[in-house]
């Protein structure tokens, strides 16, 4: 999620990285295809287990947004800042390509937002709803508006201002915001030209935080099979799986006495 972040004495432009979540949807809708590809002659056990992938891909983004929540709940807090959030009512999209539709339609833009808005309601930060329409087509800095497809970059024709569409509609969220609370707009001061040459920095580092689920879907992490027994489990014998000695038979006495040689 790409933003603006505004005090009394530095705007910035900031940017909260949202753990893979887009990885994770691409792995899990790939294994669903294969299980339906090999599973086609059962429609019993593709539909159980097509559900079971549902589930566990469900599980996995809501486990990376509630991350991404909360980490952002706590810069609020640490800062006692407000959020602005675009009040998004998106329908069901179509009339793309299958894999645009799908792409679109699997981002948990609600998901997220909900997660922010009841973390901040226990947190008692305060969030403000702009509409987001033609925030992406209107210039931050003269007010011009663009009336043709605008691409990735958001190039203005009347005063030259470029800059990347999200960015540009994160400023124009913000405007609108400041212009609809007058306590903020005397607490903060925002002027989008100082932004043109500004590099986008990331809000927190994901990173650092405890991912509760692992990076990968299926499969043990590489630096366990790397990492030698005596070394993971301490000075501790590893557990024998197997015994490599060769159990002598019990059966081979009566044998001999019953087989004629």
């Amino acid at each position: 999620m790409d933003g603006v972040a505004c005090s009394p004495g530095e705007t910035k432009l900031v940017a909260a990285p949202l753990g893979g979540v887009r990885l994770v949807q691409a792995t899990h809708f790939r294994r669903r295809r294969r299980l339906a590809s090999k599973k086609a002659h059962d429609w019993r056990v593709r539909r159980r287990l097509l559900a079971f992938e549902g589930r566990r891909e469900r599980n996995r983004v809501r486990q990376r947004l509630h991350l991404v929540s909360r980490r952002l709940i706590q810069v609020a807090e640490e800062h006692e800042a407000a959020i602005v959030l675009e009040d998004l009512r998106i329908p069901r999209l179509a009339g793309y390509s299958r894999r645009t539709n799908r792409r679109r339609n699997m981002w948990p833009c609600h998901e997220i937002h909900r997660q922010i808005e009841y973390k901040a309601a226990l947190a008692g930060v305060p969030i403000i709803k702009v509409n987001p329409a033609w925030t992406s087509k209107t210039c931050p800095v003269c007010g011009a508006r663009r009336r043709d497809r605008v691409g990735t970059v958001f190039v203005c024709l009347a005063c030259d201002w470029e800059m990347d569409r999200q960015i540009n509609a994160g400023m124009n969220i913000l405007k609108t915001a400041l212009a609809s609370n007058e306590a903020l707009a005397r607490a903060v001061r925002f002027r989008p030209g100082a932004l043109r040459r500004d590099v986008v920095s990331p809000l927190y580092a994901l990173s650092a935080l405890p991912m509760g689920a692992r990076d990968e879907p299926s499969g043990v992490e590489s630096n366990l099979l790397s990492t030698p027994n005596r070394e993971r489990r301490g000075s501790a014998e590893p557990k024998r799986l197997f015994n490599s000695r060769k159990r002598p038979n019990s059966l081979e006495p009566e044998l001999r006495r019953t087989v004629p040689r």
